[in-house]
């Protein structure tokens, strides 16, 4: 595991350095190529201007073209080329016959071969001069040869006429039209920015080419760039490596260490953190990477704090767990929980159970013996939960009891209940109640019904609602008198008593369970069971909900009148 972390690391570092490197590159080679563009700008462009803005006149240098075209290959032309560089130079002898240029000197007249040489030679001297020109020369094509009068400057800074006079030679590859605008190519081993004008003549093609020679720049340039490449990859290099130090000593190191004080940190055998773990790595750089250091150390303390908390909160959780064990197995032995409840008694049966929304409840039911020919039924339901209810429902339970066997009425009992409840209720709490006490050798039952759910009854063998009348709640108020009413059993008849958390149980649409369902369950099996039909409504009760939170307990009682002991 180790191995990978520290391959990931190193690689995050190489890909930071790389990332450097290129964008030093990238900056340094957009560095090169905005100098190199100053560089033509400033050397290039001024040459390229002044050749493109020379004025030549293409008519001008048409007679001495076609001239030209005229004597190649005479007699004339050919002693004129073999006597170059020769001790009978033809052209010293020329000029030693002192010709006149006279229209009627056939050899040096106006219209001879030498004087048009001449006259072209100075035209070529005078573009030279206009724009200094390091090149012009006039040539003529004819049977793929080519005759040259041109001119090169040479270091004194003279013009000089070139020897190249009748030059066997093959035009140049590119076409003429291809330097109708100066444009910078090489000729050999030399750069020339080069223009062309083509001249107009019959029997041949003529061209007047004007260079500047930019070799010594081309050169220059090569040299430049050259050492800005080098310049730029010494830069480049340099920059990653300055990078990768400064990221070592001020990234890669502090987060190194931050990583290892993390890793580091770990539980002990018991799942708690010791203190002496809290990361020591101390950074105190005003940055992002001493912010992680402080949040690193914060983060640790918190969770000593925090793991020492829940440790605190786990025990006492586990306290109060225990203890609401121990109050729901005392709630539990405080209802009746023994079925058949009175196993000798065939005139009546019941059954009830009660399961509490939280740990303990807040329902409670009971039934008793007040003597051998009553029995007392009850079914309650607490305002509070948990343990406050649970609480108030034992005490509620034992007051209610205890007056049952005086033997009072159902409304007097109900009434000495409610004010005893009330003289000590400092946390105002209440509970509804419906109470009965059932005549077993008549069937008879006198109930009261203190703001607690409507009574379901068989009539028939159908289960119904028994809208019974009802009086205040338990708690509520001293002095407050219960309405009693009776009710006839037959034998076969059944009493189902429950509190709201059977219809009123919601699903996760917020829809209520409601009466209509219970009275459905209930009736699906009228003849079954007291346990089973309690079953039926639990089970109808729970498809509904179907995993949604409950929140309220729910409690029932069923009882089934059987007739008097025969």
């Amino acid at each position: 595991m180790m191995k990978k972390k520290r391959a990931r690391r190193a690689s995050l570092a190489y890909r930071v350095n790389i990332l450097i490197f290129v964008i030093t590159f990238i900056v340094s080679l957009l560095m090169v190529v905005i100098c190199d563009s100053d560089y033509r700008k400033a050397v290039l462009v001024p040459y390229t201007r002044k050749l493109a803005a020379l004025e030549v006149h293409p008519e001008e240098f048409t007679p001495y073209t076609e001239h030209f075209m005229k004597f190649f290959g005479t007699e004339e032309l050919q002693n004129a080329k073999a006597s170059l560089d020769t001790e009978n130079d033809y052209f010293i002898d020329w000029l030693d016959k002192q010709p006149s240029f006279t229209a009627d000197d056939a050899e040096f007249g106006r219209s001879s071969l030498f004087l048009d040489w001449i006259s072209a030679d100075l035209a070529l001297e005078e573009i030279m001069l206009s724009v200094d020109l390091d090149e012009a020369c006039l040539e003529v094509q004819k049977d793929q040869t080519v005759y040259r009068i041109s001119h090169e400057t040479k270091e004194t800074g003279h013009y000089t006429a070139n020897d190249e006079f009748g030059l066997e030679k093959v035009f140049l590859d590119q076409p003429a039209e291809k330097y109708t605008s100066p444009i910078l190519d090489k000729i050999g081993d030399e750069y020339k920015l080069l223009r062309c004008v083509q001249i107009p003549c019959e029997g041949g093609e003529g061209r007047l080419w004007m260079a500047y020679n930019m070799t010594e720049h081309a050169l220059q340039h090569g040299s430049f760039l050259m050492r800005s490449i080098l310049y730029m990859i010494v830069l480049a290099v340099g920059a990653s490596t300055i990078s990768v130090l400064l990221m070592k000593r001020y990234v890669t190191e502090p987060v190194r260490r931050l990583a290892q004080a993390a890793t580091d940190f770990v539980p002990e055998e018991d799942g708690s953190y010791s203190p002496d773990k809290i990361s020591k790595v101390a950074i105190p750089s005003e940055n992002e990477i001493g912010d992680l250091s402080r949040e690193i150390r914060s983060m640790q303390e918190r969770i000593v704090d925090n793991t020492e908390n829940l440790t605190r909160m786990t025990a006492e959780k586990e306290r109060i767990h225990t203890e609401l064990s121990m109050a729901t197995r005392i709630q539990e032995s405080m209802l009746p929980s023994i079925f058949p409840a009175y196993p000798d008694r065939t005139e009546f049966d019941l059954f009830a159970s009660m399961t509490p929304a939280k740990e303990v409840g807040g329902d409670f039911y009971d039934f008793f013996l007040i003597d051998r020919d009553h029995l007392a039924l009850v079914m309650a339901d607490v305002s509070g939960k948990g343990v406050p209810g649970a609480l108030f429902m034992m005490v509620s339970k034992a007051i209610l009891k205890n007056n049952a066997m005086v033997g009072k009425s159902v409304g007097e009992i109900l009434a000495m209940t409610n004010d005893l409840v009330c003289a000590n209720n400092k946390m105002e709490m209440f509970v509804t109640v419906w109470f009965g006490i059932l005549e077993i050798s008549t069937g008879k039952i006198i109930a009261a019904n203190a703001g607690h759910e409507y009574p379901a009854l068989t009539q028939n063998g159908v289960y119904t609602l028994l809208k019974d009348k009802h009086s205040f709640i338990i708690g509520g108020m001293e002095g407050t008198r219960y309405a009693e009413y009776e009710i006839r059993l037959k034998p076969g008849d059944r009493l189902f008593l429950y509190t709201d958390g059977v219809p009123e149980a919601v699903d996760a649409k917020n829809n209520m369970f409601g009466t209509d369902r219970m009275l459905g369950a209930l009736n699906a099996e009228p003849d079954a069971s007291l346990e089973r039909t309690l079953e039926n409504v639990r089970n109808a009760v729970d498809g509904f909900v179907s995993g949604a939170e409950r929140f309220d307990d729910m409690t029932m009682l069923c009882l089934e009148y059987k007739g008097p002991k025969n």
